[in-house]
């Protein structure tokens, strides 16, 4: 199970409020063999599950299977492919039902794979995608659908986060799951300000544009001025704490908390997300991308970069690590 490849997200399977969200095995296919080329071998494909399993159009689902198993064939034999729930329905008053509904689309999901190919090839499933619910509630709601999925799948490597959008601090304080073969995952955007700067969905507190990293310690006149927008949001306080925030050294001592977790609860730890703006100037990308690689390799933990093609693309970076 164990895997210290560089990792990348592929997506475009989640994005179902795109009117023209293709189907097309081509496109995919493509991507694939450009990642091979570049010797990435760990693959993230974030999928709206619940969304394809419940089309009303016969025709569509049978793409979006028939694409799935040629995803799977592009992926190299024992290379890791991880599938992701996205877009679920968790929320405070509905999570067990939620839950019993999430595993049983991942049971239909599962079955309607070629099984041939699914049981060569070196498959995980992400059980849900950043769930916001309150800690108790999520571990409640893990627990159906890890035995859910385990009834009909008992040897399947199950990857799980924790709540509060995959926190890397709520992952530090979660109690381990009672079940054999599960990896714990995170996600690493911080700081949020660099990361997520001009993002028109975190917006006003992220508006202030052109923030480098590192930050500028010998030229601080670099450092451009708060955006009026984020003056009273917690941007605001982020851009004070900026000098501290975004260093390096800040990436190693946040990334240590999960790497001391893993190592305490003698568990496997993935980063399953980590990436930055389009946004961001093209050096302070690299710089960023290519510090928490470095950090996440050094802790022997696994990541993927979020995301080969989209606003954080990495596709024309030159920061797929080998």
């Amino acid at each position: 199970m164990k895997t210290t490849a560089q990792g990348v997200n592929v997506t475009g399977l989640q994005e179902t409020w795109e009117k023209n969200l293709s189907l097309r095995p081509k496109t995919y296919r493509k991507t694939f063999r450009s990642l091979n080329r570049n010797d990435i071998e760990a693959v993230r494909i974030p999928v709206d599950i619940e969304h394809f399993l419940t089309l009303d159009d016969p025709s569509r689902k049978r793409r979006f299977i028939r694409l799935l198993n040629k995803i799977i064939r592009y992926q190299k034999n024992d290379k890791p492919l991880i599938l992701a729930y996205f877009n679920h329905n968790l929320a405070h008053d509905n999570f067990k039902s939620e839950a019993a509904l999430m595993a049983k689309n991942w049971i239909k999901l599962l079955k309607s794979l070629n099984r041939r190919r699914f049981l060569r090839h070196d498959i995980y499933i992400e059980i849900a995608n950043e769930p916001q619910i309150y800690p108790r509630e999520w571990k409640q709601s893990a627990a159906i659908i890890i035995e859910g999925i385990r009834g009909y799948y008992p040897e399947l490597p199950i990857i799980a986060g924790a709540s509060n959008f995959n926190s890397i601090y709520e992952l530090s304080r979660l109690e381990p799951f009672p079940y054999d073969n599960i990896i714990y995952s995170f996600h690493f955007y911080e700081p949020f300000i660099f990361t997520h700067q001009g993002t028109p969905w975190t917006a006003p507190q992220n508006n202030t544009l052109g923030i480098p990293f590192p930050y500028p310690l010998n030229n601080i006149n670099l450092l451009p001025p708060l955006a009026k927008e984020a003056m009273g949001t917690p941007g605001e306080i982020n851009y004070r704490d900026y000098g501290s925030t975004g260093t390096y050294d800040a990436i190693e001592n946040k990334i240590s908390i999960i790497s001391n977790w893993r190592d305490q609860h003698d568990v496997e730890v993935w980063c399953t997300e980590y990436g930055v703006t389009k946004n961001a100037d093209k050096q302070s990308r690299k710089n960023y991308l290519r510090g928490v690689h470095q950090t996440l390799k050094a802790h022997d933990i696994p990541g993927f970069i979020w995301e080969y093609q989209g606003n954080f693309g990495v596709k024309d970076l030159n920061v797929l690590f080998k």
